[in-house]
């Protein structure tokens, strides 16, 4: 079967053609045929991976009236990286479609949230489970004309406590609607909530695939996205012989980093979306005959390529779901030979990464950027090897009168130190004071499913829940700090989480109710991190040294997750008072006055 078989609009199909999508998988094969002509509720067990989004979006894009500008369909997701994920995945099937899509969760303005709902009215909204009761409460989130609910990855919300929200909301929603629900695995609550709220549901069930391979060495570094360049050159730098692909999820970073990879010596060319045929024809005739020994592509255009002797293939970022994973890596190590496959990870999608070994059941082992020593030595070595030809056939060479008058005077020592230089000068020079790029674990594995709580439960929640909040982890503990800089020496909230991750190693998401002023700023860390804060010798933000100091609120009996949801604590401002604290130096945040 091919997407174009499947029961869609026109208009469908061609937004899915075009994104190179050909043949569908077990799950989408099975879903969208009885979801896009019936009116049923529907159960999907299939793994992480293997193409659940375009399951359930598909035959709900092909059912929305977009004549209606009520709420029309609910999808509900354990976390916020999802919950943006599948919009994303929406509004790339709708791109012929006038449909409005909206995600909703923790961890933001509510207000802009509000403002979507009522101003942008979209047919579908995407949410995590407390966000989505906090809006339905305050009388924003209008569901009574909601046809379609949509579960996805039921057994994660449970796991993360939201099952109990999930049955408020499904309450919420009238009695003709359809529910579809869709789960790895099947627990005993997920079960009873499918008896309970679904009837009579179609039931299908994908078994769940080994996908990993043992001629592949999997690995991983992890490294910010604006480095991701330079750290695939040293990788490179690291290597004596190569040829392989890399893969980027945009067509603009594949041919950014080609150009890139060439200004620095690495024979390479990008396929992308935008290239002719006669260009993609010329480049993968290059390719194969290794007149360029990376090929740096999209997931799009790679479609269909079959190269064979691949040694590495690498991955700018981690691909969108794990079937393109394991497509991808799966072009190296074949014909009984070995292959890596190198994956560089952004700290935010530390979680993703397990989600692939978990379904892949292959460690993907965190490894470590080759040292400027080590670089140096590769690079001598890989230079001394050129000169083999030329030391076996001395015999035959020769040499010019005005060449040997040149160094005639020098000795061995010293023309071995001249020729060192003028062949390695510019290279080695270039890692002479190379920082590190590279971001060391933060947490030790038991401590996923603790993180992966205040990830969202927190967030997702607003803070005078009243009774909902029985029963959640006590998240006291938390210290808050004042920092010396603000909003007017260039700071952005993304360059204050990853320098106070950085320090510290924490999960960016654990810093927590950041309030960035013009001069200065306060935010909240647990308190393990919040000792180690304190003890960070002359610590850098955006290239300044600043200070972290305690406030009298810290450690905190009751945390104020960022984001605005019903924060309720008092507003301080900023002001020349700033020096005042207590007598044990606590930074105290009434001294902030305008």
């Amino acid at each position: 079967m091919t997407f174009q078989e499947l029961p869609l609009r026109e208009s469908l199909i061609r937004a899915i053609t075009e994104r190179g999508y050909v043949e569908p998988t077990e799950i989408q094969a099975q879903a969208i045929p009885a979801l896009a002509t019936t009116e049923t509720d529907f159960v999907g067990q299939a793994q992480t991976g293997t193409g659940k989004t375009a399951a359930f979006s598909l035959p709900l894009l092909n059912k929305i009236d977009f004549t209606n500008r009520d709420v029309q369909a609910l999808i509900l997701t354990p976390t916020r990286e999802l919950a943006n994920q599948i919009t994303e995945e929406i509004k790339k099937f709708s791109t012929y479609e006038k449909v409005k899509t909206l995600a909703v969760y923790g961890g933001v303005s509510l207000e802009g949230q509000i403002r979507g709902l009522r101003k942008d009215r979209p047919q579908i909204v995407v949410g995590t489970p407390g966000r989505v009761l906090d809006l339905i409460d305050r009388g924003v989130l209008i569901l009574d004309n909601a046809k379609y609910a949509v579960l996805d990855e039921a057994d994660e919300m449970l796991d993360m406590g939201f099952i109990d929200d999930v049955k408020q909301i499904l309450s919420n929603l009238g009695e003709d609607r359809k529910t579809w629900m869709f789960s790895a695995t099947m627990p005993a609550p997920i079960l009873s909530l499918i008896k309970t709220y679904l009837k009579d549901p179609l039931v299908v069930k994908v078994q769940k695939k080994t996908l990993s391979n043992e001629s592949i060495d999997q690995k991983h570094y992890v490294v910010r996205h604006n480095n991701m360049s330079e750290a695939i050159c040293r990788i490179l730098d690291s290597l004596e012989d190569y040829y392989g692909m890399i893969f980027c999820r945009t067509k603009v970073d594949a041919k950014t980093l080609a150009d890139e990879l060439n200004a620095r010596g690495y024979p390479s060319d990008s396929l992308h979306g935008d290239m002719s045929q006669q260009q993609r024809d010329i480049t993968m005739k290059n390719f194969k005959l290794k007149k360029i020994n990376m090929l740096v592509c999209t997931d799009v255009a790679a479609r269909g390529i079959d190269v064979d002797n691949l040694t590495h293939v690498i991955n700018f970022g981690l691909p969108q779901d794990i079937e393109s994973y394991v497509h991808r890596i799966g072009r190296t190590g074949r014909a009984g030979m070995k292959g890596t496959a190198i994956t560089l990870v952004e700290p935010s999608e530390r979680y993703r990464l397990r989600m692939v070994e978990n379904n892949t059941k292959a460690r993907i082992v965190q490894a470590t950027l080759p040292t400027p020593a080590e670089l140096k030595e590769v690079m001598v070595r890989k230079e001394l090897k050129k000169f083999d030809n030329v030391i076996e056939n001395l015999d035959k060479l020769s040499t010019d009168p005005v060449f040997t008058e040149k160094f005639s005077e020098l000795s061995k020592e010293d023309l071995l130190k001249v020729m060192y230089n003028h062949i390695f000068k510019s290279q080695i020079s270039r890692y002479d004071h190379s920082p590190s790029l590279e971001i060391q674990e933060r947490r030790p594995e038991n401590r996923d499913r603790q993180n992966r709580e205040f990830n969202d439960r927190g967030n997702d929640r607003g803070n005078d829940r009243g009774s909902r909040d029985q029963g959640r982890p006590n998240h006291s503990g938390n210290m808050r700090f004042f920092v010396n800089i603000g909003k007017d020496h260039g700071l952005t909230l993304k360059s204050l989480l990853g320098s106070i991750s950085d320090m510290v190693k924490v999960e960016e998401r654990l810093i927590r109710n950041v309030d960035m002023k013009e001069t200065f700023s306060f935010l909240e860390v647990p308190e393990q991190y919040g000792e180690v804060l304190l003890k960070v010798n002359t610590p850098m933000i955006i290239d300044r040294t600043v200070r972290f100091e305690l406030t009298r609120s810290a450690p905190m009996s009751r945390p104020h997750f960022g984001g605005g949801d019903r924060d309720r604590r008092p507003s301080f401002r900023s002001g020349s008072n700033h020096r005042n604290g207590d007598r044990n130096g606590n930074r105290s945040e009434r001294s902030f006055r305008s």
